[in-house]
């Protein structure tokens, strides 16, 4: 009798948990606009990879897919709000397969135990970081940026002048209106780069590679030291401190004042986390060969060039962005000598753009801080084990 309560207490509890996870997900993709919000959705898509990454089967996979059209349709039928525009679309319909995936993920570790679905749970995980990253992540911005605050904009668009005169995001933005399939697919890279490190956490599980660094995890780390140092030197980017004036008609630095003000705004530019996140993204894609690497390295190209010809960034946001990688990826690695040459570059450079002591030095000698900085992070990865850098099975080389 003992026995038969157990079976029915256990029965029980897995209908009732199975029954709670649906309804957790589908509230939600509701209080979240999953429709419209590609923040959010980027972070929920990430977990269809991670699911095929596991090489679950056809059936399974048709599980998965009927399970995220079932969330779709309570969220249009309850009113959910919906972007039109093809990409937003195109990430939220990945999102709610992410949605789907997740959930049978969730119900293998609730309905069986046996040892071989260890490697689905762990994959579980994996794929709920993210989203759980980008819900944390637009709560603490809301809080952070819920009352005005000295931003130093001037300042950061000050050193860009003493680099070009012109300011790069002008440029970049005559590119994209000369070339717009450049600028569509930056504006891709630019919204979807939280797709690409679950997209490449299933490629190494697909492979059965037993990475020694989680692509995933790293990335949530440097997004919560990222979001440490906005508060060092808080700024928005050229198109909230110029508004219309991006980026046909920015004035020239030395006619602004560069006097710190009190803003609003989303101060989260320096250092650009989006920048960040991609070279993260080509350092993880190593160890998966050519393709990935290639791949990869557009992202970063276009990520750079979305940065600055949407108005979200200036030049120098990218350059601290490389040294901030560097000690995120070193910290992994367990690296503690590059991890802190990695956080002091980008402090020093923090501190140096805040105090404008810039200001003094010619161009010429901006310029040599910023080649120093990159021939520094160059050295020093370069100096380290090359089979730990992944360079050796990236290029297919013999050992």
């Amino acid at each position: 009798m003992n026995k038969i309560a157990k079976t029915m207490a256990s029965l029980a509890y897995k209908w009732v948990a199975s029954i709670a996870l649906m309804l957790s997900l589908a509230l939600i993709a509701g209080i979240w606009h999953l429709g419209s919000n590609s923040m959010i959705a980027c972070g929920f898509f990430g977990a269809f990879f991670i699911f095929a990454g596991t090489r679950p089967g056809a059936k399974l996979l048709l599980v998965a897919a009927a399970a995220g059209a079932g969330y779709a349709a309570c969220y249009g039928w309850l009113g959910g709000p919906i972007n039109r525009a093809y990409l937003v679309a195109l990430i939220s319909a990945g999102a709610f397969l992410g949605i789907g995936s997740i959930t049978v993920m969730a119900w293998q570790a609730i309905w069986t135990t046996r040892p071989e679905n260890r490697a689905s749970n762990a994959a579980l995980r994996d794929a709920l970081v993210l989203p759980a990253f980008s819900l944390v992540a637009g709560l603490g911005m809301d809080w952070a940026n819920g009352f005005p605050e000295r931003t130093y904009d001037h300042l950061l668009y000050a050193f860009d002048g003493t680099l070009f005169g012109i300011p790069p995001g002008q440029t970049v933005a005559a590119l994209f209106r000369n070339f717009r399939w450049m600028g569509g697919t930056a504006s891709f890279a630019y919204q979807a780069l939280l797709i690409f490190p679950p997209l490449y956490r299933g490629w190494a599980l697909y492979r059965g590679l037993k990475s020694s660094i989680n692509a995933i995890y790293a990335f949530v780390a440097a997004g919560v030291a990222g979001f440490i140092l906005y508060q060092v030197c808080p700024a928005e980017g050229p198109i909230y401190s110029f508004g219309a004036r991006f980026p046909n008609r920015l004035p020239d630095w030395r006619e602004i004042s560069l006097t710190p003000y009190l803003s609003a705004g989303v101060h989260n530019a320096i250092p650009s986390m989006h920048m960040t996140w991609a070279l993260l993204i080509l350092w993880s894609a190593l160890e998966l060969g050519p393709l990935a690497l290639a791949l990869a390295g557009g992202l970063v190209g276009f990520t750079l060039l979305a940065t600055l010809g949407s108005g979200e960034h200036y030049l120098v946001d990218l350059v601290v962005s490389v040294p901030l990688a560097f000690a995120v990826w070193s910290a992994f690695r367990r690296d503690s000598l590059r991890t802190a040459l990695g956080l002091s570059l980008v402090c020093a450079w923090l501190i140096y753009l805040r105090t404008g002591a810039f200001l003094p030095c010619p161009g010429i000698v901006n310029w040599m801080f910023i080649a120093a900085t990159l021939a520094a992070v160059g050295t020093a990865e370069y100096l380290k084990d090359r089979a730990a850098w992944g360079l050796h099975s990236a290029l297919g080389a013999r050992e």
